[in-house]
Order: C-alpha cells, then sequence, then structure tokens
C-alpha cells in the first residue's frame, strides 16, 4: 500500500498491510440504485444527484460522505476502508494503475480527453479493459469515490509499524480513484487519495459500497 519515497507526505512509505476478510462492489453504486435508495428511505441528498435521471446505468454523483453512508446502512453494507478500496484497486501485486504499471495514454478509463457521451460519466460496467485484478470496474476514472477513514497526513508512517487502525476522527474523509474531468495522469494512480468535508457534494463524486466477511 502507498507510494515510494518519491511520493508527496501522505503518500508514502510504499508498505505491506493487513487487510481482513471483505468484499467490495465490482462497481459504483448507479442512479437507479441510488433512486430506489431515496424513494424507499425519504433520505434528503439534495437535489443535484437527479440530474442524471436519464442515464440510471451510470454512477450517481453529487453524493457526500453521508449520503453514501446513509445508502450503505440501508443496504446492509458499509464504505469501503481505503486500505480495502486500494487492494481491491491494484491487487496483491501492488500495481500501478488497476491494468498494470503503464499509463497507456488513458485508454482504459473514463478521463479528460475520454468522456461519457454528456460530457462526463460513463455507465458503470464500461471500459472492461481497465478491470482491476479483482475484477473491479473504474477504480480509476469516471468518479471519484468515498472511504470510510478520516484524513490523516501521518498514517501511512504508523502502518508502516504494524498498527494498522484506520483513522475514525477527522475533519476531512478520503476518496479516491481520480474522475472524468482530471486530466493528469498521476492522478490515476491506485495510491493516490485526496479528502475532502463529508458534507460535499461534486460533480466528481460517487462510491463503491464494501461488507465484512463473517464467519
Amino acid at each position: 500500500m502507498g507510494s515510494g519515497e518519491a511520493a508527496p507526505d501522505g503518500k508514502k512509505p510504499r508498505h505491506l498491510h493487513w487487510v481482513a476478510p471483505y468484499y467490495i462492489a465490482l462497481a459504483c453504486v448507479t442512479v437507479a440504485q441510488f433512486e430506489r435508495f431515496v424513494a424507499a428511505t425519504g433520505h434528503d441528498a439534495g437535489e443535484d444527484w437527479k440530474k442524471d435521471r436519464d442515464r440510471p446505468e451510470h454512477p450517481v454523483r453529487y453524493v457526500n460522505w453521508r449520503d453514501a453512508r446513509a445508502y450503505c446502512d440501508w443496504a446492509g453494507l458499509r464504505l469501503p476502508t481505503e486500505a480495502e478500496w486500494e487492494l481491491a484497486a491494484r491487487g496483491y501485486g501492488g500495481l500501478e494503475y488497476p491494468w498494470g504499471d503503464d499509463w497507456e495514454g488513458g485508454r482504459r478509463v473514463c478521463w479528460d480527453k475520454q468522456k461519457g457521451p454528456g460530457g462526463a460519466t460513463v455507465p458503470v460496467y464500461a471500459h472492461p479493459e481497465g478491470v482491476s485484478p479483482l475484477g473491479g470496474f473504474q477504480h480509476s476514472g469516471n468518479l471519484w469515490e468515498w472511504c470510510e477513514d478520516a484524513w490523516d497526513e501521518g498514517v501511512y508512517r504508523r502502518y508502516a509499524g504494524g498498527d494498522f487502525r484506520p483513522p475514525e476522527e477527522g475533519k476531512y474523509r478520503l476518496f479516491r480513484g481520480a474522475s472524468w474531468g482530471i486530466k493528469y495522469p498521476r492522478y490515476f494512480r491506485a495510491a493516490y487519495r485526496r479528502s475532502d468535508g463529508p458534507a460535499s457534494r461534486y460533480g466528481s463524486l460517487g462510491f463503491r459500497p464494501a461488507r465484512t466477511v463473517t464467519f
């Protein structure tokens, strides 16, 4: 997990990370799925997410961290930790991108130079050529994806020391994966991480759920 010493703080050091067994969705939650949740619960997620109602198979966007958690609670799921997300994105071999170690001109992702037909997202199962080693779609591109963890710039050094507890408290929440509006390849690396406030809603942010394995 993480990047080498040449990476900015917050993304290093690269380290081995223990992750308990878990499930994670192969794709982001769609507009259709989120609409069923809102209809069933009356959850107030604002109005902007409805802009894509005519694209039910696209990932829902304009959802904040709290909206994502509310959906997961309703569905009996949860948000992934960033360690779980990164493992699903780069596989056990620690690839640079979900499909391999080379950018390849961005032909495998939805990004600034290869957007969807509406000038933004593509359906959640588009670009199968960019699938991750564990079968996940669009871990790079289309939308940034909320994770459960709070932002902690120094947490990787704690992880490298063997303390794998993710940070729970903090002003900001993590998201991963880059989006349709990004034009710089470095943002699409599986180790790249960003954060924002849990109330933030953008047209570049969505989520994919996870679930704990119980024995």
